[in-house]
């Protein structure tokens, strides 16, 4: 993607070179790849929006701005007052800290950065001396709002440092803030307990291209498309994994009830259990090959197949079924002749 970003790929129906915004990045799950794959995307200086879907939590200017948060609570958390200082919102570096926050054991850190002001020290202990005169009184999306805009410039030092991929989980999080302050007591403890028990979800608007890599599942591409399309991981084998959330379908006195089944061992399958399996695993393969065909069919002009290696396959084993695979590798073939025959320029 560099490379067409520095030398140009053609795109045939507008007659112009690709940018960003014309790639879109496929995965089956949201799994390490999609994460790996942002994370290189960004290290080269391609424009990436991330993955299409993650726990608000786990963005790291989510993390920054809640450090910040659970300082104005609780300053004698050492550990976060150091995740906090080293931060892009403070922006000392492991040896600044290494040299204004070792101490004896038992001490705490806010304690001794008190203690031993100096030259070097005075504008980061201002800065977290104002966010402290404000905790007792700011509601806490008032107080995210103050971080984000104010003195801080919460906003700016962190979309610098992260990419402007960083303003939706930002955007996202300041929401999160405003919903509980409107339904609960405004209170700043009360917010982060809410924050940490809760698992909300940050999901891009999927269809803006805005310019930026695309990373997203294949379910959540249904209904868009993009002039270059990348399978990231479509050498996975079906019959490799075990079927998923195996049931066992019973008629009792008329009645007909699933009982979930958990893992057994081969001796211990009944001929029912043994049923049930084969019939979950040829549901798995055609969405198996459903999927596939739903992602070949997002190109508009080029599609890219490629796949990763799992740490257990074993060297030269191969990624599509072998033999006993051979209709669903048939199937594959039709499923890649028909997204050409779609006018799909096949790579």
């Amino acid at each position: 993607m560099k490379a067409w970003l520095d030398s140009g790929f053609p795109l045939g129906k507008t007659q112009r070179h690709a940018d960003a915004g014309d790639v879109m990045v496929l995965v089956r799950k949201r799994k390490e790849l999609a994460g790996l794959i942002v994370a290189r995307l960004h290290a080269r200086g391609v424009p990436v929006a991330g993955v299409d879907r993650l726990r608000l939590g786990a963005p790291l200017a989510v993390r920054d701005l809640v450090a910040a948060l659970r300082f104005a609570a609780q300053p004698l958390d050492d550990l976060n007052l150091a995740a906090l200082l080293v931060s892009p919102l403070i922006g000392w570096s492991q040896e600044d800290l290494l040299e204004h926050g070792y101490r004896k054991q038992g001490v705490r850190l806010w304690d001794w950065l008190r203690q031993n002001e100096g030259p070097q020290t005075f504008a980061t202990m201002d800065q977290l001396r104002s966010l402290l005169a404000r905790a007792d009184y700011d509601p806490p999306h008032v107080l995210l709002h103050w971080l984000l805009v104010g003195p801080w410039d919460g906003r700016g030092r962190l979309v610098a440092r992260l990419g402007r991929e960083a303003n939706d989980p930002i955007d996202e999080l300041l929401n999160a803030a405003i919903a509980f302050s409107s339904a609960n007591v405004p209170s700043l403890i009360g917010f982060l307990q809410w924050f940490d028990a809760g698992e909300g979800e940050l999901k891009r608007e999927a269809g803006k291209a805005d310019g930026l890599v695309r990373v997203m599942t294949v379910h959540g591409s249904k209904g868009l498309q993009a002039p270059i399309v990348i399978l990231a991981d479509a050498a996975d084998d079906p019959d490799l994994s075990p079927p998923r959330g195996l049931e066992l379908v019973e008629d009792v006195l008329g009645s007909v009830r699933k009982v979930p089944l958990p893992p057994l061992r081969k001796e211990e399958k009944a001929p029912a259990v043994l049923e049930a399996e084969a019939e979950a695993k040829r549901a798995e393969r055609e969405e198996h090959w459903r999927l596939l065909y739903v992602a070949m069919t997002r190109a508009e002009e080029a599609l890219f197949i490629a796949g990763a290696k799992g740490k257990k396959r074993r060297k030269g084993q191969a990624s599509f079924p072998k033999t006993a695979g051979m209709h669903n590798s048939s199937r594959c073939l039709r499923t890649i002749g028909a997204a050409i025959r779609c006018g799909v320029r096949s790579s």
